[in-house]
C-alpha cells in the first residue's frame, strides 16, 4: 500500500468516527489472582487482584536489606508464601509496582525460585 494511500485510509477512519463518539483504546486485558498448589506458583495483577470483589484474596511482594519475600491469599483462605535471598530475585520485587502483573514460583522449602515482574498498558490500574 501505497503512503499516500495508507493516508488517505486513515483520514477515511477519522472520518468515519468523528462523529460517531467512538474511542479506539488498546488492548487490554484482565488477570486475576491464579494460584496453582500443586505446582507452587502464582501468577496475576497486583491492581486485578486488590480490585476483585473478593475481600479475601491478595497478592504483595517485599523485602528488607537482605531478604525477599511473596504472600499471597486465595478466596479460600489458603496463605501461601515464599522468601529468597537471592539478589537478583529481591531486585525483580523490588521492580514491582501496584499495577505490576506477577509470576511467583517457590518450592517445598518455601524458597522462591522464580520471580517475575512485568508491566503493561494492558493489564488494569489500581483504583481506590
Amino acid at each position: 500500500m501505497s503512503r499516500r494511500l495508507k493516508l488517505g485510509a486513515i483520514v477515511s477512519l477519522l472520518a468515519l468516527t468523528a462523529g460517531t463518539g467512538a474511542v479506539l483504546a488498546g488492548a487490554k486485558q484482565y488477570v486475576p489472582l491464579s494460584i496453582n498448589a500443586a505446582s507452587r506458583s502464582a501468577y496475576g495483577g497486583l491492581a486485578e487482584t486488590h480490585n476483585t470483589a473478593d475481600s479475601v484474596s491478595y497478592a504483595e511482594c517485599g523485602s528488607n536489606a537482605t531478604t525477599g519475600y511473596c504472600t499471597f491469599r486465595d478466596a479460600a483462605n489458603t496463605f501461601y508464601s515464599c522468601y529468597t535471598t537471592d539478589p537478583a530475585q529481591i531486585a525483580v520485587i523490588r521492580s514491582l509496582s501496584p499495577d505490576s502483573t506477577f509470576n511467583v514460583v517457590w518450592d517445598t522449602s518455601g524458597v522462591c525460585t522464580y520471580v517475575l515482574s512485568y508491566a503493561s498498558s494492558r493489564v488494569a490500574a489500581r483504583t481506590p
